[in-house]
């Protein structure tokens, strides 16, 4: 026979205890109520001891944003006092600014008592304010500017959008981890695309790749914008990306030889000799580069389709916007081409180059 609960009578348990009256002197966790919580009118952000706390999962109305909230709120002010207990919350009621809610835990209170259930509610009161992050984007503070510059030809729409998408996964890929990552302001004009980004940090990396990338010439200076609390100067660097003046689908000159430009890239510049007939890549640190000479666009190649050909003469081709013919040899040819095909040709110095990746 089992003595009994010294507090309730019944059977004795646990340490004189009943099962419930030891798990009620034995709670799963702790919680205040009613508790208040600070997010950021902008972007959410939970305020918690030592700053403020990002939302970075995906939410897709302002429900699942408050569950998101009430979560790490939670996490900061739920104390539990059982190994493997699991708890769920329940929204009871909504009123504006205060929110009613039911913490429901499963656990044990002792290895040999049954898992029980415990309901406990929580009134949570919303604060709102501006976090660190917003409060620096809304003022336009930013430590870095990136410029992006071309050498004696215009940013194509293509590469400003490329950028543009590197520069935006990149800060996304920061957020939460660095306060300051974010990009203030992005503008375009006949020079190139500056970005001002909070964080220099941020602002580098994003160099780093887009230089990389596009094996990009890069300067950096330097101005006195003021100084920290502890008196050091406070510096915002400007990064200058200048982007070749070829591109890809280009030509150009490498060691004099004509080349056609097939990749540019963090493996470095792809290029085709056209005379030669073969591939082959060089990167900046190469001292082929420095016997690079721009050649023509893309757009300077010719369209040709190929109207005859003789037994071991040459193939008579009509330019495609002038109807005139010309005669080209077959050694000039790498692939099997026969009439009505489409070839593209470059003239150089009064020679003709045929353009094999140009074919369509």
């Amino acid at each position: 026979m089992k003595p009994p609960c010294y507090v309730c009578g019944a059977d004795a348990e646990v340490d004189g205890l009943c099962t419930k009256c030891y798990n009620e002197s034995h709670p799963l966790i702790q919680v205040g109520t009613p508790i208040s919580i600070q997010v950021c009118r902008r972007c959410g952000a939970v305020k918690v001891p030592g700053g403020w706390r990002a939302i970075e999962e995906q939410y897709s109305d302002s429900e699942e944003l408050r569950g998101i909230q009430v979560s790490i709120l939670l996490s900061q002010e739920v104390s539990y006092l059982h190994p493997d207990v699991q708890l769920e919350v329940h929204e009871d009621k909504n009123l504006d600014r205060v929110l009613h809610v039911t913490l429901i835990a499963r656990g044990q209170s002792h290895p040999d008592l049954p898992e029980h259930r415990e309901e406990i509610p929580v009134e949570i009161r919303f604060g709102h304010g501006t976090c660190d992050t917003c409060g620096m984007m809304s003022g336009g503070y930013h430590e870095a500017i990136i410029q992006i510059r071309t050498d004696e030809r215009d940013l194509t729409d293509d590469e400003a959008e490329a950028i543009t998408e590197v520069v935006t996964d990149m800060t996304i890929a920061e957020y939460g981890k660095d306060v300051k990552a974010y990009v203030t302001e992005i503008s375009r004009d006949r020079y190139g695309l500056d970005f001002k980004i909070g964080s220099e940090h941020l602002a580098r990396k994003i160099a780093d790749e887009l230089e990389s990338q596009y094996l990009a010439e890069r300067k950096e200076n330097y101005k006195l914008i003021g100084q920290e609390k502890g008196g050091k100067e406070k510096y915002r660097v400007t990064i200058l990306l200048r982007l070749p003046h070829f591109k890809t689908g280009d030509f150009i000159k490498v060691q004099g030889n004509p080349c056609e430009v097939t990749s540019v890239g963090r493996g470095g510049l792809g290029c085709y000799d056209l005379a030669e007939q073969t591939s082959f890549t060089i990167n900046p640190k190469s001292s082929k580069w420095r016997t690079i000479e721009f050649l023509a666009g893309g757009h300077e190649r010719r369209r040709y389709t190929i109207i005859a050909e003789g037994y071991h003469q040459p193939f008579q081709l009509m330019d495609a916007s002038s109807y005139e013919t010309i005669e080209v040899d077959r050694e000039h040819f790498t692939e099997n081409v026969q009439i009505g095909d489409t070839i593209y040709l470059l003239e150089v110095d009064g020679r003709i180059y045929v353009v094999p990746e140009g074919r369509r």
